[in-house]
């Protein structure tokens, strides 16, 4: 389940990274249908975060994983593994969606 986790996160950062485009315009970040203005616009490396993101989730999980097993919890966990990988599967989604605003694909 470790190794699910650690494959899964190297190619979302991977795949974010790859992603990204160096841009002098500032991009779409957010969007709100509260106010006059809809998307919000950022600078391009503010969607470097999700790289961050993407790093701390994967070394995070797999430590309380690894802590959870060492400390007999197996059941637990094996659960935590689960739900690391449905987590990171919306993490592909919504990276996917943000990314698609963000350059107005």
């Amino acid at each position: 389940m470790c190794s699910l986790i650690l494959f899964g996160g190297i190619v979302y950062i991977i795949y974010v990274a790859l992603s990204l485009q160096a841009s002098d315009l500032q991009l779409a970040t957010r969007y709100t249908s509260f106010g006059g203005t809809h998307f919000y616009r950022d600078k391009w490396y503010y969607l470097l975060s999700f790289v961050g993101f993407g790093l701390l989730f994967t070394i995070t999980h797999i430590g309380l994983m690894v802590k959870l097993y060492v400390s007999e919890m197996k059941p637990l966990a094996t659960a935590m593994g689960w739900l690391g990988l449905i987590v990171l599967l919306m993490m592909f989604s919504y990276t996917y969606h943000v990314l698609s605003i963000a350059y107005l694909r």
